[in-house]
This record gives structure tokens, C-alpha cells and sequence, in this order.
């Protein structure tokens, strides 16, 4: 029987919305089929780190801007809430006294978003469109918090599959009609509650005919209910004016004109507005929103031997004064107009294994893929998973100079807005910092309220998106250097690295479109991420040469113990995670990081053609039809 990979798959390639998300993350994410038996990760090597430790001088601290998740409560609860904590007390109520085995534990979430995603390609609008959503989750547990009906049922695919995938959400009506509110939540509840009660009966069978688990934590952690009704997003469709902003998207877009070898290209504007409320059995009343901005651009070309190559630029803000100015979106474009021409006519990479910088944005992609999904905490206990770190708390695992942690607090870094900024993660816990290495050493992990083996309470990390089950995730991931050198200083130890391994060149990753990773024992516990640009840096001194075509892969033992160097450009990548519990938006910031030695391998070819015919002409500087003068 094929197993379910949990499969990471972090894109920064266009918007994400959340309306169709479910299907693609069906397919991509939760169902990689792998087969059936998988090797156990193996014993980090880190007695050698102190050879490697770097020159240079304390590294800078980022400027960071954070917000306390209490703050800003001061407003009533609104009538739709209200009334949803109510059917919610009714429920516990009936349920204890008309059912043999009563839910333990109810909660409701609710989401309202409002979407606008307006499109264009060369210089025509393709898509203006707004629509709005507002859906119920209802999680109901039956059993305790020691033993409950979410418990994982061992090595059984349709189990599985059914944990994290069959917990529809219902849609609530826009207006707070507290009668039909409740008539939801009611129907909701009881189909949820009648799933919970045939798992738990499945969860005790399980108990008396499989060997006994080795992490023997609590399924449920008791965690202090918090109430807070604070500020909701704003932005939705009343900041938003739609007609300068679709004449704008048509003007950004057509910079692609007038090049015939790029095929395809747009430019996207997309504006969310999420408000949330939650309510809970144990007491937890929480109303708190945000809102997210993204510019995209997107371009892509064929080289000669039919492979595809691509170009995207984001900006991303929390708000329309946080995005960058139109001025700086347009010399974007222009970039990548420049490295299509480049790259089409660009060699191919060949394998290589050696020394390479990665570069801001790619280094924090490469954490997050190889480091940060293998400290989520459910995938500690999970015996499905390879467990990568679970027993190596207090344990180096990468070099003594390099720290890790995670804040979804941080609301701004070094001028940045952060997309993996939330006051309150999806279980009504306050987010916090979770620090998960200092200086080397192995602090804890990214926790919800599932326990794992001596951590037994949150740190506000329980994600999720619309209608999937909550389990730990990123949010703002930060690699913090203790010291740090110049980037040209960085470019010569590579140079001075690669002339050690006996190589000519060592390579420089400057941007990436995305990666994916594989941690579950079912198949090959490694990561792939995949660059855009990539650069022979010569140790002759030569100027760089682009190369296309080429993917960095690995495993994550052996990838985090051969960081040498850090450099003081903190860079920060934000984009839209997918994994178990469907998309959510993350950031990760890093600063360009000199590594002893990295996998290389081809990406695929492709076996088109470049188009026969020539494109039609689009002449640069024609007054676009239908713009405003």
C-alpha cells in the first residue's frame, strides 16, 4: 500500500489563493506517493564544527518591529461571536448528558476574507475580481487530553489521508444572523462530533493490537484560554481603489513588450483582508485580522533545447504605504527582461559538488525546507516521520556560530514587512519566539498543542488554512549569525574554498523561485530547492558566469554541519507555505551564507521547441489602448 510523504511545497512563484489551494495542495503536498519502506535518518556529524568556525566580526542585529499579541483588546465581542460561544456551551451541555462518550473539547474558528486579484500581460487587463468567504471550522475532540480521537492511527494511508484532509469548513452567511449562525454551527458540530466518536473507537482498538508507541505524550496540551477582541483587517475592498490599480498593473506589464523571446508574462496585484474569531470550550474568545498585499511579476522564456526558464519578482506589505513605489517595480521588470535574454543563451549547469554562497533570500529558503520543517513539532512523535531531531535536543547540529529562531511577533525586519506575522495561532494560543538553536546547540521545536517528548505546552505555532487540521508550522523563521563578513570578503573564501577542494569554480545561488522537502521514513528524507539564477564564481578571478539549469539537492544532516561563513546582508524571502495542514503565508530571513559543500543536480530538460513563428509585434512606447492620459 502506498503511504503519504509529508511533502513541503513553499512557492514564491505567483499569488497563492486560498480559493482553490485545497485542490493543488491535495496533489502536490499531502499525496506524493512514495513506497512503502524508507532508511532511518542518520547521526549528525558535528565533532569537526570548531575547524570550521568563521572570521570576522560580531554580526549585526536586525531591526526588528513587534507587536505583544495582547495588545489592542478593548472592544466588545461582536454579535456573531456572541452567539457562536453560546451554541458552543449548548453543545458541551447536550452532548454530556445524551452521549456515552461526550467531546471533551469544542472549538469554533471562523474566517472572513476578502480578496481582490486584479491581472494584466502586455499592457491588457486579464483579471479583475473580488470575493468574499467566510467559513466555519469546527474541531471537535472526544476521549481526553491524554488520549483523544485525533491520535495518529499507525501506518494506515486512508487514516491518514482522513486526519488531514476530510475537515471541510461550512460557510457562514455574511451578516451576523445569529440564528442561522448557530443553525450552522449546530449541523457542523454534530457531523464532526459523530467523526470524532467512530476515531476514538478506532484509536482504542489500535491501543491493544500495535506495539506501544515510543513518545507516550498527551494528544492535547492545557493551555490558559485567552480572551481578546481586538483589531480586524481593513484594507479588503474598501482601501483598495481598482482603477488606478488595474491602469498601473497594465503599465507595469507592459515593460514586457516588444521582446519576442519572452513567451509569457503578467503582472499580478493581489490584496486579502483575513479576519478570524475563535471560541472555545475551555473559555478562549479571540477576534483579531490582518491584511496582506503582494505585487508579482511573472516571465518565463525557452531556451534552444527546449528548456523552460523563469523569472518572478514579489513585494509583499501589510499595507498599500508598506509596498514599494513604482519606480523600483519597473526597474524589477527590467531585470527580468535582462536575465531571461541571459539565461536562454546561458550553459548548462553540470553536477557539481563543492563550496557555494547562498545569498539572502536563497539561504533562508534552504532553512526553512532542510531545517525548519524537521522541527515542526508533531513530526517528533510521529512514527512515520523520520524524526530527524527529535532525540538531539541540547546536541549541536550545526556550527556554533549560527542561531535559529522563530517569531511570529516580528511584524517588520530591517524595513520589511513580514508575511508570517500573526497575533494568535490557529488554536487560540498567543504567538511567541520559539528559539530552536543557540549557537549551535538544539533548543526546542516549533510546537502546538500536541505534545512531544519534554515539551508540553505551546508556543503558539499551531497553523492552518480553511477546512484542515491544525499542526505545528513556521512562521517568521530568522537565522541569526553570531559574526559575520562583507559579502565581497564572503566571495573570497569561496574562491579560497574551492581552490582547497581542487575545484575552478564555486557557485553563487542569487535568487530561487521555491523547494520542496520530503520528511516522512516512507521515501528519501531530502530537500530540493530550486534556483533561478545560479553563478560560476571562478577562483582565477574571471567574471562570473551565469549557468541555467540547475538544482540544489541534499540531505539535511549533512547540509547544516557545513555552513563556514555568514555575511551582514539580511535578506528576508516571503511567500506561501504547503504542507499537511494546507497554505499558509511564511517568511524566512536570512543573511548569504558561505557553505563547504553543496549537491548539484540537472534539472529537467524539457523536449519543446521554441515557437516557430516569430511573436506578433508589440511595439515598446505605443500608447497602451484605453489608458487614462
Amino acid at each position: 500500500m502506498m503511504k503519504w510523504a509529508s511533502t513541503c511545497v513553499w512557492t514564491f512563484g505567483g499569488p497563492v489563493s486560498l480559493w482553490v489551494v485545497g485542490v493543488a495542495l491535495a496533489l502536490a503536498c499531502a499525496g506524493q506517493p512514495v513506497g512503502p519502506n524508507g532508511s532511518s535518518p542518520g547521526t549528525a556529524r558535528v565533532a569537526s564544527l570548531s575547524s570550521v568556525a568563521p572570521f570576522g566580526v560580531p554580526s549585526k542585529t536586525p531591526a526588528v518591529e513587534r507587536v505583544d499579541p495582547l495588545s489592542g483588546s478593548s472592544a466588545p465581542p461582536p454579535l456573531g461571536l456572541t452567539a457562536l460561544r453560546s451554541e458552543l456551551a449548548r453543545a458541551m451541555s447536550e452532548f454530556g448528558a445524551k452521549t456515552e462518550s461526550p467531546p471533551y473539547y469544542i472549538s469554533y474558528e471562523v474566517y472572513d476574507r476578502n480578496e481582490t486579484i486584479i491581472s494584466a500581460s502586455y499592457g491588457a487587463l486579464v483579471q479583475s475580481s473580488s470575493r468574499r468567504t467566510r467559513l466555519l471550522d469546527t474541531d471537535v475532540r472526544v476521549g481526553s487530553y491524554q488520549l483523544d480521537s485525533t491520535h495518529p492511527l499507525r501506518s494506515d494511508a486512508l487514516d491518514f489521508a482522513e486526519d488531514f484532509g476530510s475537515g471541510r469548513a461550512v460557510a457562514l452567511p455574511f451578516a451576523d444572523d445569529t440564528g442561522v449562525m448557530r443553525a450552522v454551527a449546530w449541523l457542523d458540530t454534530a457531523r464532526k462530533y459523530k467523526s470524532a466518536a467512530e476515531a476514538f473507537v478506532k484509536v482504542r482498538t489500535q491501543r491493544t493490537l500495535k506495539t506501544a508507541e515510543e513518545d507516550t505524550s498527551d494528544d492535547f496540551s492545557r493551555e490558559r484560554p485567552v480572551t481578546f477582541i481586538g483589531p480586524v483587517g481593513s484594507v479588503g475592498f474598501a482601501g483598495l481603489d481598482q482603477e488606478r490599480w488595474e491602469e498601473r498593473m497594465r503599465v507595469l506589464s507592459a515593460r514586457f513588450r516588444g521582446h519576442p523571446h519572452v513567451h509569457d508574462s503578467q503582472t499580478t496585484l493581489q490584496v486579502s483582508t483575513v479576519n478570524r474569531w475563535i471560541v472555545s470550550s475551555e473559555g478562549a474568545l479571540v477576534q483579531d485580522g490582518r491584511d496582506y498585499i503582494r505585487v508579482f511579476l511573472q516571465a518565463d522564456t525557452r531556451a534552444d533545447d527546449g528548456m523552460d526558464l523563469e523569472r518572478f519578482e514579489g513585494f509583499d506589505a501589510a499595507s498599500f504605504d508598506g509596498l514599494a513605489n513604482e519606480a523600483v517595480m519597473v526597474k524589477a521588470a527590467d531585470a527580468m527582461i535582462a536575465d531571461l535574454e541571459a539565461l536562454r543563451v546561458a550553459p548548462l549547469a553540470e553536477p557539481y559538488t563543492g563550496p557555494a554562497i547562498l545569498e539572502g533570500k536563497a539561504a533562508g529558503v534552504f532553512f526553512h525546507e532542510i531545517f525548519g520543517h524537521r522541527v515542526e513539532g508533531h513530526r517528533q512523535k510521529n512514527e512515520d516521520e523520520g524524526q530527524t531531531f527529535a532525540r538531539q535536543v541540547g546536541q549541536p547540529i550545526m556550527p556554533d556560530f549560527i542561531s535559529v529562531f522563530d517569531d511570529p511577533t516580528l511584524t517588520r525586519l530591517n524595513g520589511v514587512d513580514l508575511s508570517g506575522y500573526y497575533r494568535f495561532d490557529d488554536e487560540g494560543v498567543p504567538a511567541s519566539r520559539a528559539v530552536l538553536v543557540d549557537r549551535g546547540v538544539l533548543k526546542g521545536f516549533l510546537l502546538s498543542r500536541s505534545p512531544t517528548r519534554g515539551f508540553t505546552h505551546s508556543n503558539g505555532h499551531g497553523r492552518r488554512q480553511e477546512g484542515r487540521a491544525t499542526v505545528s508550522r513556521q512562521g517568521n523563521l530568522v537565522v541569526q549569525p553570531a559574526t559575520s563578513v562583507t559579502l565581497p570578503q564572503l566571495r573570497e573564501r569561496l574562491r579560497a574554498e574551492a581552490r582547497k577542494q581542487g575545484k575552478s569554480y564555486g557557485l553563487l545561488f542569487k535568487d530561487i523561485s521555491g523547494g520542496f522537502t520530503n520528511t516522512n521514513r516512507g521515501g528519501p528524507q531530502a530537500f530540493k530547492v530550486l534556483p533561478i539564477l545560479v553563478f560560476r564564481v571562478f577562483t582565477d578571478g574571471r567574471p562570473d558566469q551565469l549557468v541555467r539549469g540547475a538544482d540544489l539537492v541534499g540531505t539535511p544532516l549533512a547540509s547544516l554541519t557545513k555552513i563556514l561563513a555568514a555575511a551582514d546582508d539580511f535578506q528576508t524571502f516571503n511567500g506561501m507555505c504547503g504542507a499537511e495542514s494546507g497554505f499558509v503565508p511564511v517568511s524566512a530571513t536570512s543573511p548569504s551564507l558561505l557553505v563547504e559543500q553543496i549537491e548539484v543536480e540537472r534539472k529537467d530538460k524539457g523536449n519543446n521547441k521554441p515557437p516557430v513563428l516569430p511573436a506578433p509585434s508589440l511595439r515598446r512606447g505605443v500608447p497602451l489602448p484605453g489608458a487614462r492620459r
